[in-house]
């Protein structure tokens, strides 16, 4: 029903306040908007990959109108790589939490090795689009790499690298730097054949070489590389 003011020589139709349609859903802010593409993006790129995976996947899937990866990262490969970016930081921070968790409390050579071995398989035990989801984007990359090498190195590899190597280097103090960092690649070269191996099992590109799990396999490394680094340690 309309309300009908009169003022003098004016007469205003005020109308009522119009309720929100329960079938609508509100416009997304700016930020989640953002996010929300990042997250379509991470999901699609990791099952489809880059090349299968287009601009109208990605926005349907997100809930967003046609033109939002134009107007929040400039084109379909920007949004990848920040889709890497931010996939990076937070596998950067988990290590390097794990790696200052135990050098804080002033931890011995075997604790700090099994911290980060820990923090760097964490997503192969992990299930759904949070833990074998980034495995297989990281996966897709390589096979089919769209991003640069420095992309990689500067957001994970060398900050990690680094404090791996002061941790070691405090656990292991007679040991030269040199010395420590070769330990360091060795120990890093492992995990990496485990993760590769099984990320390349999720894919369906290689069935796993041997019956192992996963904790059997890094319990085996770090007690590996703790034996190698006290071998070292006594010549």
């Amino acid at each position: 029903m309309l309300t009908v003011v009169r003022s003098f020589h004016t007469i205003v139709r005020v109308e009522p306040a119009r309720r929100p349609d329960p079938g609508q859903h509100p416009e997304p802010a700016p930020a989640d908007t953002r996010e929300r593409l990042l997250d379509a993006g991470e999901g699609m790129f990791a099952n489809r990959g880059y090349a299968a995976t287009s601009v109208r996947d990605i926005t349907s899937e997100a809930g967003c109108n046609l033109a939002a990866i134009n107007y929040h990262f400039g084109s379909k490969h920007n949004l990848y790589r920040e889709v890497f970016r931010r996939r990076l930081a937070m596998m950067r921070q988990e290590r390097l939490a794990a790696i200052e968790a135990k050098t804080r409390t002033s931890a011995d050579l075997a604790s700090v090795l099994r911290a980060f071995a820990e923090a760097f398989v964490a997503p192969l035990r992990e299930q759904g689009a949070g833990g074998r989801g980034p495995l297989r984007l990281m996966m897709r990359e390589f096979v089919d790499p769209m991003l640069p090498l420095e992309l990689f190195h500067s957001e994970l590899i060398v900050p990690v690298n680094r404090a791996l190597v002061r941790a070691v280097t405090e656990a292991a103090p007679e040991l030269d730097e040199r010395t420590v960092g070769l330990c360091v690649q060795s120990f890093v070269a492992q995990l990496l054949h485990l993760v590769h191996t099984q990320s390349l099992a999720a894919l369906g590109l290689e069935r796993p070489t041997a019956p192992f799990t996963v904790p059997e396999v890094v319990a085996h490394i770090v007690r590996f590389t703790v034996a190698a680094i006290e071998r070292i340690r006594e010549t």
